[in-house]
């Protein structure tokens, strides 16, 4: 229900993120245009580097977050255009302080691989009632559980309500297509009856693509105007609003034949053909009354006039009870 698309056969996630930049005026047009495809949802990255990063331990680093940072009451305003466009909008909102100002603009949470084991920022999430969607990039299966569990002892029926969703993913940008690993779709699966997705950092729609044939229930991908920018690695591994269109009326082409299922239902055209290739009991010379039929008077030919060819070995070393010409459909 929370993870259920209304027009496409995934929830399609498209993630602004930070390609902006810190750029306002552009985070703005990537939000209307994000907006303006086929997409379900629109993600931002909320984020507050005092809150991430260590300014003594990894100033480069805090340094990079601090760029892309957007203000408070700039990031409302993405919010509220991204509510106005009828989209859903999802945010990563990296600073626990955070959480509550932005509860009422964010209809599902994300929380990455990174911040699994931040119990601080996952219970906030939890007493808020809203889905929340975890990626699983930098775990192993026993992080998960120890995930699932405390969510569990905090409340024992958000899980239950289906506000959980797991995305497999890999951290690396671009990721390699050999550490795409989409075999961990079926293994998530099986493990935890959640809904599952794909969270892609690849180059492309190809694995988005196959993570939908593999069952992913949601995907993912990353979001910009100018996928060939080279001021910030995000770009190359996005899609822009004509890539997010593209792909979504692919796989709803493709989730058209996969949903078709065999009908026992005679169309006149699959009357026709089975006129035209199925084969009926026809006499292969004169055969007279009281004559033995055997497999020198007897031979099935197209077209189909009576669903008599299954009787064949039936009718072997019996006696014709009528007269036959050569040719004649044999009555049964």
């Amino acid at each position: 229900m929370y993870f259920n698309s209304k027009i496409n056969p995934v929830l399609f996630i498209a993630e602004v993120g930070s390609n902006h930049e810190g750029n306002y005026s552009e985070a703005k047009k990537l939000v209307i245009n994000a907006c303006n495809s086929r997409a379900d949802v629109v993600k931002l990255q909320i984020l507050n580097a005092e809150n991430l990063v260590s300014k003594k331990y990894d100033r480069k680093r805090y340094n990079h977050f601090k760029k892309l940072e957007l203000s408070i009451e700039q990031n409302k305003k993405l919010c509220k255009i991204i509510k106005l466009k009828k989209k859903k909008c999802s945010a990563s909102i990296w600073d626990v302080d955070q959480i509550d100002i932005f509860k009422k603009y964010v209809d599902i949470f994300k929380v990455g691989s990174g911040d699994i084991h931040n119990f601080e920022i996952i219970k906030k999430i939890i007493r808020t009632n809203k889905p929340l969607i975890i990626s699983t990039g930098l775990c192993n299966i026993n992080d998960i559980k120890k995930t699932i569990s405390f969510i569990n002892s905090v409340n024992r029926f958000y899980i239950k309500s289906k506000k959980l969703a797991l995305l497999h993913c890999n951290t690396a940008y671009p990721t390699p297509k050999e550490d795409v690993c989409l075999g961990t779709l079926d293994y998530l699966m099986k493990e935890f009856s959640i809904p599952v997705g794909y969270s892609d950092h690849s180059i492309g729609k190809e694995i988005i693509t196959y993570a939908f044939l593999k069952g992913a229930k949601i995907i993912e991908k990353h979001f910009s105007n100018n996928l060939k920018k080279k001021s910030f690695r995000d770009h190359e591994i996005s899609l822009n609003k004509k890539g997010v269109n593209n792909y979504l009326r692919n796989i709803n082409k493709i989730s058209e034949y996969l949903n078709t299922r065999y009908s026992q239902t005679k169309s006149e055209k699959k009357q026709k053909n089975l006129y035209s290739f199925r084969r009926s009991i026809y006499a292969k010379k004169n055969i007279g009354k009281g004559e033995l039929f055997s497999n020198k008077n007897l031979i099935c030919l197209r077209p189909y006039k009576k669903d008599n060819s299954k009787k064949y070995f039936n009718l072997v070393n019996k006696k014709s009870k009528l007269k036959y010409k050569k040719g004649d459909l044999i009555n049964l």
